[in-house]
């Protein structure tokens, strides 16, 4: 489930990495790596899902800054430190320790601090299921984001120990250009809810746009060839670069 490992074959291309620290509280900092070639373009928050920054997300930074971009990979498990293992169920245990309201707000200052950083009026914010899912608060808590989300939750699990704001909750809110991706088989989040999501999404912001990914289910992007145009998650990772081209550029 979601994405530890880069798929077999996938090449992670060789860019400029920055280790750095994020001052997101008093005596509080949040590690993280900032991807860029050739000093970097516009930026993009990547919010990981529970496995954290691994290297499926470094892959993913690394093209993205080869396409142009600024990508910070915040760590937002530091306060809880490495998993136990790197098998499935050690990544849940340590999510039951996550306050995931914090969570939000830690990466909601991560984005201030890459705007700040990078300059231009807008951010962008790419997730994947409980990033995701922040992704999709973080939109709506915010008027400067431009937003990828792939499968989050709008209705975070019910056995969350310390869930974070549910997205359908804050709809009404949401700002900016939207993009967000579910898999038609994703039997964790089903396509009701994600339906329901979109509906309300589509009468409040024009700038909102989705796709129910015939064929897939959940985390389907870790199971795809980027390269291959053929690929089902590559087009969707073409969809992604394009609106953070057209939006951030």
């Amino acid at each position: 489930m979601c994405h530890a490992e880069v798929p077999e074959g996938q090449v992670t291309p060789n860019v400029d990495r920055q280790d750095i620290t994020i001052s997101i509280g008093e005596n509080v900092d949040m590690p993280a790596t900032l991807f860029s070639v050739d000093g970097g373009g516009p930026g993009i928050v990547l919010n990981t899902d529970i496995h954290g920054p691994s290297p499926f997300y470094i892959c993913l930074a690394s093209r993205l800054a080869v396409a142009g971009f600024s990508v910070l990979l915040p760590d937002f498990f530091f306060r809880q430190g490495p998993a136990a293992g790197p098998d499935l169920e050690s990544a849940f245990a340590r999510r039951k320790s996550l306050d995931e309201a914090q969570t939000v707000r830690d990466l909601d200052a991560a984005t201030a601090w890459l705007k700040d950083k990078i300059g231009g009026d807008r951010v962008g914010s790419l997730g994947f299921c409980m990033g995701g899912t922040y992704s999709l608060d973080l939109a709506s808590l915010r008027d400067d984001l431009v937003t990828v989300s792939y499968y989050g939750f709008p209705e975070p699990q019910t056995t969350l120990v310390m869930p974070p704001p549910r997205p359908l909750d804050l709809v009404d809110d949401l700002s900016g250009p939207v993009l967000a991706f579910w898999g038609e088989d994703d039997h964790g989040i089903g396509v009701e809810v994600p339906v329901r999501y979109a509906t309300r999404a589509e009468k409040v912001n024009s700038e909102f746009s989705y796709e129910i990914v015939a064929g897939v289910g959940h985390a389907f992007l870790g199971h795809s060839q980027l390269d291959d145009p053929e690929d089902t998650g590559a087009k969707t990772w073409k969809r992604t670069i394009e609106h953070f081209q057209r939006h951030l550029v």
